[in-house]
């Protein structure tokens, strides 16, 4: 069962009151630091393991064509936009799988899934593709590639795009920060969080001391106390791998 960012977050919050009865960070801040590591420690976790445990399946996505280029478009070029924002691992390993039915008039007692999978390819690498026969894309053997959030296929060309929908496996990233619902699920790993709120405290408690440390009071001299004298959080602790 997914967690709740709420439950989450009134668990950091309640521990911060004990620390700061003065001051209050509030519920929404919290849920924003949550996203904004989380992504990172998610990012992370998800490379390190083997596991469809956070991959997102899509089905009936729709195939575009556009009859003009411009604004990141290609013309007359099959492509798909994202359906939700993914991770940004190398050789676009975000994406799980793409695939689609190449015998859709046939009946078949099996997924389209384990007819036709795209292959990961990129636009340097097309011009290559073409020289091997048993590489040229074609509807037996379908390629993608991405542009920020429009991926385009190659070797559908000789198919209306309106008769095949395509299937897919994407690792999607948390809520967008500026969507922050606190009873949406939390699809965040169980083994960091206990990781997740240690930063997340530390974020907060270094928002709450920031303001004291930028009061002007007309003198050179530092108020004592005001700078944190404690370790906040290590640069090695948010790197990105």
């Amino acid at each position: 069962m997914a967690k709740i960012l709420r439950h989450f977050v009134d668990d950091v919050a309640k521990d911060l009151s004990q620390l700061f009865d003065d001051r209050k960070v509030t519920k929404v801040s919290i849920g924003y630091y949550a996203i904004m590591l989380g992504d990172n420690l998610k990012a992370q976790h998800i490379k390190k393991r083997a596991s469809g445990a956070f991959m997102t399946s899509f089905d009936d996505v729709n195939i575009l064509i556009s009859p003009t280029a411009g604004d990141n478009l290609i013309k007359s070029r099959y492509y798909f936009e994202l359906p939700e924002c993914i991770y940004d691992f190398t050789m676009d390993r975000g994406i799980e799988y793409i695939a689609y039915s190449a015998l859709e008039d046939v009946k078949v007692c099996r997924p389209p899934i384990y007819n036709q999978v795209f292959t990961r390819t990129s636009p340097s690498a097309i011009p290559r593709l073409f020289m091997n026969k048993y590489e040229t894309p074609d509807i037996k053997n379908p390629y993608f590639y991405r542009s920020k959030e429009k991926v385009y296929l190659l070797g559908l060309d000789c198919i209306d795009p309106e008769d095949i929908k395509l299937e897919m496996g994407l690792y999607t990233t948390l809520q967008p920060v500026t969507e922050i619902d606190l009873d949406a699920p939390f699809e965040f790993p169980d083994e960091t969080l206990a990781i997740l709120k240690r930063q997340v405290m530390d974020m907060a408690r270094f928002a709450l001391l920031v303001p004291q440390e930028r009061i002007n009071d007309g003198s050179d001299n530092v108020n004592e106390g005001a700078v944190p004298t404690s370790k906040i959080s290590s640069v090695n602790d948010i790197k990105q791998e």
